[in-house]
């Protein structure tokens, strides 16, 4: 028995199984008419459990991960069409701004005053609470092929979600040093306004870079080539230089979006993005932890449902504040229970600055994932399909075929 699964420990092979396991997971949970991102995720958790994928598959494939980002990244990007955005520019900044805060406050004075956590641990937890995951709202919609109000605002704000989570974590990590050193140095401030400004720009000028490289080429798959390997190189440019490769890629799709004068050239992606979303999604699954779900059960459900409760009642005050469309209102909020990627890399943020905190937090948030990456996409789907936008877009082939 040893010897059949020491087959597993060949990286082509556990490349394969991620790859198929991950297909035939989602083709399965298509039939009970979930999203397929939840069968990529469920055979990722199966795959890690029975120890077919371990930590060295996890580490050495963490391109893929960058690799997925960076795509995810410039789709929201290239939605983010300044022509489109101007009738619900402004409910978008309303909306990412309340929703976020609604996250942080609720988490927070939910572990303070409910579950008596010390400030320190309720602070950088609500902080990490306000981060929306966008690949699998992302890959929801590419699989519905949805269009409509909600479609277009969801993407923007879970475009912007990123640059304000940042934003309050450093003003979170920034007040949390102060509460544990009593010290009030206003530089520790400047980290996240680096962060947010300068991916921002240089984002952009990277977007003007891939311009020029593609203004004469209609050739798709050179065009694939470009946009790949330089949204890879900008992906970890930001791990070098302290930037978010979010930002970075994000930027770069909105001046591709709104400064080629061919439109969008997004669709090439079509061609590539299905297998490297299956062994991303697949890939985080079998990172996740169920056994961290059940040590920290009672701190982890409370993190859960009153991250929720913020995001849903964030997203619809947002919303009304901003006199946005009614679909909107009813289900935007829905639609951004995901959590994976920038809650990670915060978490791991939290263990270099805060090495004290740094063990119980990660357990939270690896078993919040968990779950909120599971419930997140059906969230998505059901606000997509109750809004009537499921299968209005009829130019996107979609990630995977819908499941109507």
């Amino acid at each position: 028995m040893n010897a059949v699964f020491s087959i597993f420990d060949n990286d082509v092979v556990a490349l394969a199984v991620l790859l198929l396991g991950g297909f035939f997971g989602g083709k399965l949970v298509n039939r009970i008419k979930m999203p397929a991102v939840a069968g990529y995720l469920l055979a990722g958790i199966l795959l890690g459990h029975f120890g077919l994928i371990h930590s060295d598959h996890l580490e050495q494939y963490r391109f893929i991960e960058v690799l997925g980002l960076s795509i995810v990244a410039l789709i929201i990007g290239g939605g983010m069409q300044l022509d489109r955005l101007r009738a619900i520019g402004r409910s978008v900044v309303v909306i990412t701004l309340v929703q976020v805060a609604g996250a942080f406050l609720a988490v927070l004075l939910t572990l303070r005053f409910i579950l008596s956590a010390s400030w320190e641990i309720s602070i950088l937890l609500g902080a990490i609470a306000s981060a929306t995951a966008p690949a699998s709202p992302v890959v929801v919609i590419s699989e519905l092929r949805a269009k409509g109000p909600l479609t277009e605002t969801l993407l923007a704000v879970v475009g912007m979600d990123d640059a304000a989570c940042l934003m309050i974590f450093g003003v979170a990590s920034a007040i949390v040093n102060i509460l544990i050193k009593g010290s009030n140095d206003l530089s520790l401030f400047l980290v996240p306004i680096w962060e947010i400004l300068g991916s921002m720009l240089i984002g952009g000028l990277i977007g003007f870079v891939i311009l020029r490289l593609i203004k004469h080429n209609r050739n798709r798959h050179e065009i694939v080539i470009i946009l790949i390997g330089i949204t890879f190189l900008t992906g970890e440019l930001g791990e070098y230089i302290g930037l978010s490769a979010l930002l970075l890629n994000m930027s770069s799709g909105i001046v591709i979006a709104n400064f080629n004068p061919r439109g969008s050239i997004f669709h090439v992606l079509e061609d590539i993005e299905l297998p490297v979303f299956i062994i991303f999604f697949t890939l985080a699954g079998a990172s996740l932890n169920l056994k961290l779900l059940l040590n920290y059960f009672g701190l982890t459900m409370a993190y859960i449902l009153s991250r929720a409760v913020g995001k849903v009642g964030g997203a619809f005050l947002g919303a009304k504040v901003s006199t946005a469309e009614v679909v909107v209102k009813k289900y935007l909020g829905f639609a951004m229970l995901s959590q994976a990627g920038v809650a990670i890399a915060l978490v791991l943020a939290v263990q270099s600055r805060f090495p004290q905190y740094g063990s119980l937090i990660n357990a939270i948030i690896l078993a919040a994932v968990t779950v909120n990456e599971l419930i997140g996409p059906l969230g998505t789907k059901y606000a997509l399909t109750s809004s009537g936008e499921a299968g209005k877009d009829h130019r996107r082939r979609g990630v995977m075929p819908s499941s109507h």
